[in-house]
């Protein structure tokens, strides 16, 4: 190959970014370098024009009505972490899954322990699925319902609009983890009561920047701030500000980040848009999933699905997934990411935890027919020796 690597891991992070994301950032770096908020200069208002346009422009994405209720922080984990502590309280019962990432599982398991919380994990399937008929038994008498959009290991994706309408029925607070879905899948505002997700994966911002969107009807009262500090507003008071996003978003915000996700979205939209986007990488997902299938002694655990995003996860009879993993990078230049996936549970479910894992590929924007091919002749080498 004349290429000098082949990047498999956009679930952890898209890579490489849209050129005109980099010329944004550079921009931001070189010509305005100011916080938002904090004075009156040109250069501080040139910063909050960005902060603004970056927010209004992921509201329209999401369909939400007001772009207030967009909050943005460090990553994922640390919007989830503010979701799940901010409505969670001592003694509540609260319902989540076994196909989880340890940003929500290890909050949940701290607060069993700490604020004595009643959790229950509905079982999924191997095939990660869920049975949604053992989940409304479980959501009643619950506060919180914590769960996935799209499994980041298999890529099977959950039917949250049918979860949604199940916690709404039984007044449960439902929180979403679409950090593998936002930018793939079809999402909107009022899909959950709060949304949590990361902006470096299908968004394509630099990495350092997560959003939590709060449902137009969603009384923001039930959410603790969960952070006080400077906001640039009602500076002063000694209590931070009730109004949003300030209620929620405290010291200086990263500009470099936010800068990097108005031109993501910028690009996406001029790509198409997300359903554009998707086709073209359920192409490459398909071609890939198929082709492992095809290969002897290769594991699949993943499964060919209309509603899915394109991660792809196997094992070689044989090895480990860290040394194919090693081997696929070390042999080929093909940069995939092996283990657990930060998702335990979801190993349990498949039966690949006692194996250490798996080898996950992971499809994106940037990625080509080619370089598919090449990966499934890889693969289907190291299958054979």
């Amino acid at each position: 190959m004349s290429l000098k690597y082949i990047y498999l891991d956009n679930a952890a992070t898209s890579f490489p970014k849209p050129p005109c994301v980099i010329e944004s950032v550079h921009t931001y770096l070189t010509q305005i370098g100011s916080s938002p908020a904090r004075s009156a200069h040109s250069l501080s208002i040139a910063s909050g024009q960005i902060l603004y346009e970056a927010r209004f422009s992921l509201a329209k994405l999401l369909g939400q009505e007001r772009e207030e209720r967009i909050i943005f922080g460090a990553n994922a984990t640390a919007m989830l972490n503010a979701a799940i502590y901010g409505v969670i309280g001592v003694g509540d019962k609260v319902v989540s899954t076994n196909l989880e990432h340890n940003s929500v599982m290890r909050p949940l398991m701290h607060l069993s322990s700490t604020r004595h919380i009643k959790l229950t994990q509905i079982p999924a399937t191997p095939t990660c699925t869920l049975n949604l008929s053992c989940l409304e038994s479980a959501l009643k008498g619950a506060k919180v319902c914590v769960c996935v959009y799209a499994n980041n290991v298999s890529g099977a994706v959950l039917p949250i609009r049918d979860i949604y309408a199940l916690c709404l029925k039984h007044n449960v607070i439902f929180i979403l983890d679409a950090s593998q879905a936002v930018g793939h899948l079809p999402l909107r505002a009022d899909d959950a009561d709060i949304i949590c997700a990361s902006c470096h994966k299908g968004l394509y911002a630099p990495s350092a920047l997560g959003f939590m969107s709060l449902n137009p009807s969603f009384d923001e009262a039930r959410l603790q701030s969960f952070m006080q500090g400077g906001s640039g507003s009602k500076s002063e008071e000694s209590l931070q500000p009730a109004f949003l996003p300030d209620k929620y978003e405290s010291g200086t915000p990263n500009m470099c980040a936010i800068a990097g996700l108005k031109a993501g979205l910028e690009w996406i939209e001029q790509n198409g848009g997300i359903e554009a986007l998707h086709t073209y990488e359920m192409s490459l997902y398909k071609r890939l999933y198929w082709g492992l299938s095809e290969c002897d002694n290769v594991i699949l655990y993943s499964i060919e699905s209309k509603q899915c995003v394109g991660n792809v996860s196997f094992n070689i009879k044989g090895k480990s997934p860290k040394e194919v993993g090693l081997m696929l990078d070390r042999e080929f230049g093909i940069l995939t990411r092996a283990g657990l996936h930060c998702s335990p549970l979801t190993h349990k479910s498949m039966g690949s935890f006692e194996l250490g894992g798996s080898v996950r590929l992971s499809v994106g924007a940037f990625n080509s027919i080619e370089e598919i091919d090449y990966t499934l002749q890889a693969v289907a080498s190291l299958a054979k020796s």
